[in-house]
Formats: structure tokens, sequence, C-alpha cells
């Protein structure tokens, strides 16, 4: 053989063996070498104390402001007394109980001309005539002749009997233009036979001091079975 051949060939046995003995060696270290499993590492939840509350500062004390002093109230000046009112005319026990008047049409109002005159006059005789007494109106004696209301006969043979109050307005003339029932007797009967009796009598006015005036009063009309028997 050639020698360069076999110089060649020795070479390369050599490093063969080179290679093969690293080979070895590391796989060798590999072995040795102990490789350490992953470890589970355990936990613990550990509850943390609440702190103790810390304590509310103490409030400062304020001073007590002193109490206001009450004020003198203002004096209330006196109120007027109201007028008096206008005396009117007691009327007899068995006469029939009044009422207030109606208030009658007003009357145009004067003009400036008319007014001023007449201020003086008004002044002068106002305080007599509401101090005047009122004469309520009257419905028996003198020229009057107002029939007693018809007794209805069915009320008759019922029993019926009782004492129906009118509210009867009189004009001037003494007419009755208002003729309403105030108090029911209890019976209709009797009630629409006062009714019907009252609207055609005749009055004579009522008066302040000599002056006639419109006036309403409540007018009694009774029903009595004694009058019927006697």
């Amino acid at each position: 053989m050639n020698p360069k051949t076999l110089q060649l060939s020795a070479l390369s046995g050599t490093v063969g063996l080179h290679l093969l003995a690293f080979a070895l060696l590391g796989g060798w270290l590999a072995s040795q070498v102990k490789v350490r499993p992953p470890q589970v590492i355990s936990m613990e939840m550990v509850a943390i104390a609440p702190s103790a509350p810390t304590a509310a500062p103490a409030p400062a004390q304020t001073q007590a402001t002193p109490a206001p002093k009450p004020q003198p109230k203002a004096a209330v000046p006196p109120r007027p007394a109201p007028p008096a009112p206008s005396k009117t005319a007691i009327a007899p026990p068995n006469a029939p109980k009044a009422t207030p008047a109606a208030a009658s049409p007003a009357e145009p109002a004067p003009s400036k001309a008319e007014a001023a005159p007449a201020v003086a006059a008004n002044s002068a005789g106002g305080s007599a005539k509401n101090s005047a007494e009122i004469t309520p109106p009257l419905a028996h004696g003198g020229y009057l002749n107002n029939s007693k209301p018809r007794y209805p006969q069915q009320s008759i043979e019922d029993g019926e009997e009782g004492t129906v109050q009118l509210r009867v307005h009189v004009s001037v003339q003494g007419t009755p233009e208002d003729v309403t029932l105030a108090a029911s007797s209890g019976f209709p009967r009797l009630d629409r036979a006062a009714l019907a009796a009252v609207k055609r009598w005749r009055f004579t006015p009522a008066k302040r001091g000599d002056e006639a005036i419109a006036y309403t009063y409540t007018v009694p009309v009774q029903f009595s079975l004694k009058s019927v028997k006697s």
C-alpha cells in the first residue's frame, strides 16, 4: 500500500476513536446529572385580626348661649266700641214674632249738586230716624177682615191639629208679597190650608216712627179641634 494511504487511514482511525471517547464521556456525564422534579409549594390563608376602633374625639364643649331677653310687646290700641243697636218696640206676649225687614229696592244715587245740601239734613235727622221704634205689621184688628183658614175635613176626621209658622213679607201697602213655610205643623194638609189663607190676607204695614215700611215677620196659624167642636 501507498504510505500516504496508510497515514490517512491511521489518522481517520485516531479521529474516530476520539469522537467515540467524547460520546461515551458525554453520555456518562448526562447519567450523573440528577434532574429534580418540580416541587408543589403549599400556601396557607391567614386572617388578619381587625384593628381596635379608635375612640372618637370628645366633642368640644360649647358655651351655653344666654336666652334672649323678652322684648316688651307693643301696646295694642283699644278697638272702638261697636255702635249701639237701635231699639225696637217690644211686642206684647200675644203678638206674632217679628223678623228683620227685607231690604227695599235701592234708590238712584243723587247728583253731586243735590248731595251737598242733603249732607247736613241727613246728619241731623239720621240719628233720630235710626232710633225710631219699629212697629211690626198687624193681621187682625181695625179695618182688617181676614178670615180664618179653612180646617180640612179629612184632617178633622183623622184628628190632625197643630200650629203652622209662616214667614210673610208685608209691603208698604200692607199686601203679603211673599209667604213661605217657616215651621211645619207636622201635617201637610194643615200647612197647605194655612198658606192658601194667609196669601189672601191684608195687613197693617209695619212702621218706623210714623213712616210705613216693608217688613218680614212670622205669622203663627193654629189648627185646634176644640174650635171645630165648639
